[in-house]
């Protein structure tokens, strides 16, 4: 096979095949696109937003309250189940 075989065949397919690779390039590149943009826009939104405020809980302290409420509940007869 010489240069020139391949050439033509290279070129055959591309004609043949043409519009289909160019609406396949298509959809890849519009998927790639808005990847681009959704990443940009949430690392601007993430660089520009600010810092939520946040409470400290302690969890132990939180459970300890609320074992002590079940004991007193369960002591006075009371459920909540409803």
């Amino acid at each position: 096979m010489d240069v020139y075989t391949l050439v033509s065949l290279f070129f055959g397919l591309l004609v043949a095949f043409g519009p289909f690779l160019v609406i396949v390039a298509v959809l890849v590149a519009g998927v790639l696109l808005g990847c681009v943009i959704v990443a940009i826009v949430g690392a601007v939104r993430a660089g520009t937003s600010h810092p939520e405020e946040t409470r400290d809980v302690d969890v132990a302290e939180f459970f300890e309250e609320q074992t002590a409420a079940a004991a007193a509940a369960a002591a006075a007869g009371t459920t909540d189940r409803g």
